[in-house]
């Protein structure tokens, strides 16, 4: 069962998820054949949402290669890495984190899952966390770096609800099955 959602990309992550649609992406993938973007550069600046399918699996069907954590210290991409290694390096800020994982072949998708990467794509460079515990009714846990002042990875805001604020455009980006 799939179900589509509309999601709102930077215009860079719009661009990469638009370069790299339908490639199967993974650390033995040869050199990407790369598209002419000047048509697709100039539609990003029409428009910057795309509709995108998102899977009930919740589990990523990719190969990871684990490296070392090449974010910067402190931020919350960095936190989010440390959290999680096998989220890949170079997948911009951390608003563009739902579409750069979408391309590299992971699933996301707006139900929150333990082991999961929590991603706020609002307030200019975005917001990721860990998903450490979910409960019920919807309440969550995470770790995060760059949040209250915070640059280590810690349980700032204990259980909260992620949806609570209006506006706001959350996706989760879901972990490779082991």
């Amino acid at each position: 069962m799939n179900l589509k959602q509309t999601l709102v990309f930077s215009g860079v992550a719009l661009l990469g998820a638009v370069c790299f649609a339908g490639q199967e992406v993974s650390a033995e993938t040869s050199p990407v054949d790369f598209i002419d973007t000047s048509a697709i550069q100039t539609a990003i600046m029409e428009a910057s949402t795309v509709e995108t399918v998102l899977s009930h699996n919740l589990v990523s069907e990719v190969t990871v290669e684990y490296t070392e954590n090449t974010y910067p210290w402190g931020q919350c991409t960095w936190g989010a890495k440390e959290m999680a290694p096998w989220v890949m390096n170079y997948w911009g800020n951390a608003g563009d984190w739902t579409a750069s994982a979408t391309a590299a072949g992971f699933e996301v998708g707006t139900t929150p899952k333990v082991g999961a990467i929590i991603v706020w794509t609002n307030g200019g460079y975005g917001h990721v966390g860990y998903v450490t515990e979910v409960r019920e009714d919807g309440y969550i846990q995470i770790i995060e770096s760059n949040y209250a002042g915070i640059s280590t990875p810690t349980n700032v805001r204990g259980w909260f609800n992620p949806i609570a604020s209006e506006g706001e455009v959350i996706s989760y980006i879901y972990p490779p099955a082991e």
